[in-house]
């Protein structure tokens, strides 16, 4: 199946992965790039500058995650 997530304001990411499960796609999702300004395990930096926000604890992360993605 095929999940989508678009990062909240003011980032403008949309991230699409296959999973098995709605676990699977988040943790997809996570690796994948999703909320990269708030991913404690990602390196990489937002498309759109905005102010600087402290990484979210992974059970939280993924909690967001969860709440915003889709199944198609």
């Amino acid at each position: 199946m095929t999940y989508t997530f678009s990062c909240p304001a003011p980032c403008s990411r949309i991230v699409r992965v296959e999973a098995r499960d709605d676990e699977d796609a988040v943790g997809k999702i996570i690796e994948a790039g999703a909320m990269t300004c708030r991913n404690r395990g990602s390196d990489g930096s937002c498309d759109t500058t905005h102010p600087i926000m402290p990484p979210l604890p992974e059970r939280q992360l993924r909690d967001v995650v969860r709440l915003s993605m889709q199944a198609e």
